[in-house]
């Protein structure tokens, strides 16, 4: 895992995903595993933009639901970890 507070990070385009209902279903096609995203997960998931780091994911997840800030950074962190690739870097510029 990438610790550096300032990495950006992306939804992995080797995965797909869908949003059923309010859940969000993901499929690693390279395993066959699915993963389905409790309300916190596909909240993360939806902000995930390639603009943001963990810990503004996590300042976000906290602000929106009741969870205690260190909870919402571990969840991230976590999150992060199974689903996400760092952003590539774009030299400043945003789109």
């Amino acid at each position: 895992m990438n610790s550096n507070p300032s990495v950006l990070w992306q939804k992995n385009p080797a995965l797909a995903w869908s949003e059923i209902d309010e859940a969000t279903i993901i499929i690693s096609p390279n395993d066959s595993v699915m993963h389905e995203l409790n309300d916190t997960g596909s909240f993360l998931w939806k902000n995930i933009d390639g603009r943001r780091s963990a810990a503004d994911l996590a300042s976000l997840l906290g602000e929106n639901y009741e969870v205690a800030p260190d909870v919402a950074q571990t969840d991230t962190q976590s999150l992060l970890e199974k689903l996400l690739v760092p952003a590539p870097a774009t030299g400043g510029e945003s789109r």
